[in-house]
């Protein structure tokens, strides 16, 4: 299951950047001339999408900062999905290919979290290193 996530936040990151680069399909971030069309797409470009490839990769590894840095990346997950949805809802635009990209950063920020929450609930407090 470690794989699975590690691999999962690494395909995110490559498109949370590819995604931010090009404002979601609204252009190229550098032709943006609104600053509410461009603080989540930054965002992603500068904090989601590198710790994300950091996190899949110490993940992948076995590091301990790696899971460390799944659980932080969880956490920028479910904050920008929720970012998302306030936006979709207060603009009153439910375009599908903004409702979708949120709705798996969600579920993957609360499946890693569990998965986690799960893991070391199930290990001895000599285990968890």
């Amino acid at each position: 299951m470690n794989r699975f996530f590690a691999i999962l936040f690494i395909c995110t990151g490559i498109f949370a950047i590819s995604g931010g680069l090009y404002t979601w399909g609204a252009g190229s971030i550098f032709e943006q001339n609104e600053l509410i069309k461009v603080l989540i797409p930054w965002a992603d470009i500068i904090v989601t999408g590198p710790l994300s490839i950091i996190a899949g990769v110490g993940i992948l590894k076995k590091h301990n900062w790696g899971h460390i840095a799944g659980l932080l990346t969880s956490g920028i997950y479910i904050f920008g999905s929720s970012l998302v949805y306030i936006c979709i809802f207060w603009n009153k635009n439910y375009d599908i290919y903004l409702i979708i990209p949120a709705f798996a950063g969600l579920c993957t920020g609360l499946g890693y979290t569990l998965f986690s929450i799960r893991k070391t609930e199930n290990a001895s407090f000599t285990e968890i290193k």
